[in-house]
């Protein structure tokens, strides 16, 4: 299970590493300009949080996207202790460029639920059983942000 597991993650990471060479980003910047995207202004810590990442690391994406001109930080009147990321119009363009490439595995995973009603059911427990192991593993705030974004996503 765990080489399956693995397998899995190895089509979606190097897909995802594909996609964001094409538009001249990591695959981390490209994570990071989605999440601010979603968020409309964030913090590091919330980036930290939703990523997946140290703060640390964070900050060494946020430093080249700011580098780029993708991102700038703000900080708000009513507290200047904190810095906020934020699109540039840069930023948003490039956004708006990483959302034209597909993605195979999801392409699959969409075409084998539409097989039929026995597929689509497994696909729907497949989906549930990842959420339940996020919940276990990064738990809440991970899977809320998760849901909210794609709810959010799918009206667009």
């Amino acid at each position: 299970m765990m080489n399956y597991l693995r397998g899995t993650y190895k089509v979606l990471e190097e897909e995802w590493q594909k996609s964001a060479r094409s538009i001249g980003l990591t695959q981390a910047e490209q994570h990071v300009l989605w999440i601010v995207q979603l968020e409309k202004e964030a913090t590091i810590t919330k980036i930290a949080t939703i990523g997946l990442w140290d703060v640390s690391t964070v900050m060494q994406v946020i430093t080249r996207l700011k580098q780029k001109g993708l991102i700038t930080l703000i900080k708000k009147s009513s507290d200047r202790r904190v810095s906020y990321a934020v699109l540039t119009e840069k930023g948003k363009e490039k956004h708006e460029e990483s959302k034209q490439f597909s993605y195979k595995l999801y392409e699959y995973l969409e075409s084998f639920g539409d097989n039929s009603n026995e597929n689509r059911q497994f696909v729907e427990n497949l989906v549930k059983f990842h959420r339940e192991l996020n919940q276990h593993f990064h738990g809440s705030e991970f899977i809320d942000w998760t849901e909210q974004t794609a709810k959010t996503m799918n009206k667009g």
